[in-house]
């Protein structure tokens, strides 16, 4: 599946994650303070916001950094996403739409 990332310059993105730095888009936290975002401890939150809401390179970002297990987990668990990544999410993480919870609200 790395066929998506063909157009981003990934030795530049890769070098980003090797600072230990913030590597998520800016804007896509605008309600909290980026100093104040754990990683690991707010990871379900920054999951389901790069997926509804993140860039190609925020994707790139949250492949490198999380497991397929670890988003397939906090995708299960969410109640916020869209359909359309709800439908993204199913087909790329190969997760049937029936196992997401946030699918029930839209059936």
């Amino acid at each position: 599946m790395n066929f998506f990332f063909k157009y981003l310059s990934e030795n530049i993105l890769s070098k980003k994650i090797d600072k230990n730095s913030f590597p998520f888009s800016q804007n896509l936290f605008w309600d909290t303070s980026i100093e104040k975002i754990d990683i690991e401890k707010h990871k379900d939150y920054i999951i389901e916001r790069v997926l509804s809401r993140g860039l190609l390179a925020d994707f790139y970002f949250l492949l490198q950094l999380y497991t397929s297990e670890e988003i397939t987990d906090a995708v299960k668990k969410s109640k916020t996403l869209d359909k359309k990544t709800i439908n993204f999410c199913s087909h790329y993480f190969k997760i049937p739409i029936n196992e997401l919870h946030a699918s029930s609200f839209y059936s």
